[in-house]
C-alpha cells in the first residue's frame, strides 16, 4: 500500500510527537528530583534529629543534608558524597535552602523551595 508524501509526512509528525510527549511525562516527575533534608553527623550519617535543632548545644558537628533522597530513611543511613550541607543553627542558611529558620528539622523533611529545590549543589555554609 503506497502513501503519499503527505500522509507519510503527517503519520510520521504524529508519530513524533506522541513519542515526544511519553518522553517529557516521563522526564517531568518531580518525585525523583525533589530534595529532602536530613539531620546528619561529618561523615553524612543520619543521626537523631535533635541534634539539628537550632537550639543544640552539645558536643560533635552536625548538618542539615539536603539532597535528591527518598523521605523515611532510617538512622544511622550513610548518605553520598554531594547534596548540600548547612549548619542547623544558621538561621540565614536554613531559609535561603527553602527550610523554616528556627526549631528542630525533622529527617525526611521536603525542602519547600529556595536554592536548595530541585537536585544541587555541593556547597556547605557554615561548621
Amino acid at each position: 500500500m503506497a502513501f503519499s508524501n503527505r500522509v507519510r509526512s503527517a503519520l510520521t509528525t504524529t508519530v513524533l510527537a506522541t513519542a515526544a510527549t511519553g518522553f517529557l511525562a516521563g522526564c517531568g516527575s518531580d518525585d525523583e528530583e525533589e530534595q529532602v533534608a536530613y539531620c546528619t553527623n561529618e561523615d553524612g550519617e543520619i543521626v537523631d534529629d535533635d541534634y539539628c535543632d537550632d537550639g543544640y548545644r552539645g558536643p560533635g558537628l552536625f548538618f542539615l543534608y539536603l539532597g535528591a533522597f527518598r523521605p523515611g530513611l532510617p538512622v544511622g543511613t550513610v548518605l553520598p558524597r554531594g547534596g548540600t550541607r548547612i549548619n542547623p543553627a544558621d538561621t540565614a542558611a536554613r531559609q535561603r535552602y527553602g527550610l523554616p529558620g528556627s526549631g528542630k528539622v525533622t529527617g525526611g523533611q521536603r525542602v519547600s523551595g529556595g536554592i536548595g529545590s530541585g537536585t544541587g549543589g555541593t556547597g556547605s555554609s557554615g561548621s
